[in-house]
């Protein structure tokens, strides 16, 4: 499968920025079907300064879309990304998954980054 078919899977407003897979899809669509009233999508962003690998991805519901964020869509589930993040995100795979002892979370599939620490929580662009 090449980038150009994975990535059409999503309906994205900046084509090639990310690419949800159909696991991911669900499982923002149950975070979302259990938040509060109005809560449109799922806000992924990176926040600098965190961990030993200086930064970390961070997901948080809103309710209405953020301004100069770019969409992702993928089978009714919603993330909205900083433009400011988009070149850190470029070509990333949001995927679902169980690590190696078990424990299920988002899996980030990304290029752009550097390094991860040991306990895989933070990474470095």
């Amino acid at each position: 499968m090449t980038d150009e078919s994975r990535i059409t899977d999503s309906k994205i407003t900046n084509p090639m920025a990310v690419n949800i897979t159909a696991k991911a899809a669900a499982q923002v669509k149950k975070h979302l079907s259990k938040a509060d009233k109005g809560t449109l999508g799922i806000r992924l962003f990176i926040r600098d300064g965190k961990g030993c690998g200086g930064s970390e991805y961070a997901m948080e519901y809103v309710s209405s879309a953020p301004p100069s964020h770019d969409r992702v869509e993928r089978d009714g589930a919603i993330i909205f990304i900083p433009i400011q993040d988009s070149l850190r995100f470029f070509k990333m795979e949001i995927d679902y998954g169980a690590d190696e002892i078990g424990n299920e979370k988002f899996i980030f599939n990304n290029p752009n980054e550097k390094g991860k620490c040991g306990c895989g929580e933070s990474v470095s662009f």
